[in-house]
């Protein structure tokens, strides 16, 4: 009875085994690791690439093949490989490659999709809607940055004291999105510690469309009030994108000069003396003043006096056969100075109250 049982039981024992290996039908999978980001700057730019993985989960060798469905002019899409023949529950990648012009606008933006399709189970030819699968993504290009500074006068400026020059500059957007462009003193601390500031600001911001120039900026500097010797400094604005953190900036140096106070002949700047030299100076000043009016006035009183002495006298004489007169001079030097003294007492209150004017 025992045989008899094992023998009618084998068959159904078959079924179950058999149930428990039965092999997984032809189909595919495909999946690729990120979408493409493309940098299109014209000193960084090369093509982006991405691996995608095209896998066989079925019980049988496969062949398949992928496809590209893309629409895009001005950028290639590329496959490294479109036929793969693949054993039981095996996966192989390849690439995908997309290459276009640089300076691309960031705007620019693109879908793609990969299809695989299963052609063939083994030897079979296969031709079934349910064995095939698709990836779909997206390629973007990433913004980048690039400014220029543009400064029509670049000569040096030469400032007197406190006195205010506006540097005027624009500025170009050479990057491929629209760009918050920000000017500034570079060396903005080094200015200040040098006595120089900024009162309307060290910097401006504006915003620039790709392939735009901005208006005419300007940022205004303040000499010092005071120096003492030439101060020559440069000034060094520098524009940068607020889009890229990354992108090179653009500067452009100026020289500005402030000159040493001018001197007065033999005095040395009126900036550089002392109360006590003012008052040094004030009398020797004073003193040549007083002894070119002593002299004025003493050639006046000498003046007055010689035309007292040249009065003629005439003498008759007797003799109508001798000359019928003689004109001397009575000159007498001893006489000539005391008069001269005497017309000098005679001007003393003149002199007197020159003085006190003056002083």
């Amino acid at each position: 009875m025992a045989f008899a049982l094992a023998f009618f039981m084998l068959p159904a024992l078959s079924i179950v085994t058999s149930a428990q290996d039965i092999p997984t039908m032809p189909s595919v999978e495909i999946d690729c690791a990120s979408d493409p980001k493309m940098n299109v700057h014209p000193s960084y730019y090369e093509p982006v690439e991405i691996i995608c993985v095209v896998r066989n989960p079925s019980s049988f060798e496969e062949t398949i093949s992928v496809e590209k469905e893309w629409d895009a002019n001005e950028i290639e899409m590329i496959l490294s490989e479109d036929t793969f023949t693949l054993e039981a529950d095996s996966e192989e990648e390849f690439i995908v490659t997309f290459s276009g012009p640089k300076k691309l606008s960031a705007d620019t933006s693109h879908s793609f999709s990969i299809h695989a399709q299963v052609d063939s189970v083994g030897v079979v030819p296969w031709d079934s809607t349910n064995t095939n699968a698709t990836y779909s993504g997206d390629l973007t290009v990433l913004t980048y940055g690039m400014v220029e500074l543009e400064i029509s006068d670049k000569s040096s400026r030469t400032l007197a004291l406190d006195e205010a020059r506006a540097i005027s500059f624009q500025f170009t957007n050479n990057g491929n999105d629209e760009d918050k462009i920000r000017v500034s003193v570079a060396n903005e601390a080094e200015l200040i510690e040098n006595g120089f500031s900024f009162p309307l600001g060290s910097f401006v911001a504006e915003d620039v469309a790709a392939g735009g120039v901005s208006s005419l900026r300007e940022i205004s500097i303040t000499a010092p009030s005071e120096v003492t010797e030439e101060v020559r400094v440069q000034m060094i604005i520098r524009a940068e994108s607020g889009n890229d953190d990354s992108a090179e900036f653009s500067e452009i140096s100026i020289t500005i000069v402030i000159e040493k106070p001018n001197e007065i002949a033999g005095l040395g700047g009126l900036d550089e003396m002392s109360t006590g030299d003012m008052k040094k100076y004030g009398a020797i000043l004073g003193a040549g003043i007083l002894g070119i009016f002593i002299l004025v006035l003493a050639l006046k009183v000498v003046g007055r006096r010689s035309m007292k002495n040249k009065v003629p006298q005439t003498i008759e004489l007797p003799d109508e056969n001798e000359q019928s007169s003689v004109v001397t001079e009575d000159v007498d030097d001893l006489d000539e100075f005391d008069d001269l003294f005497n017309d000098l007492d005679e001007e003393e209150d003149d002199l007197d109250s020159f003085l006190d004017d003056f002083e």
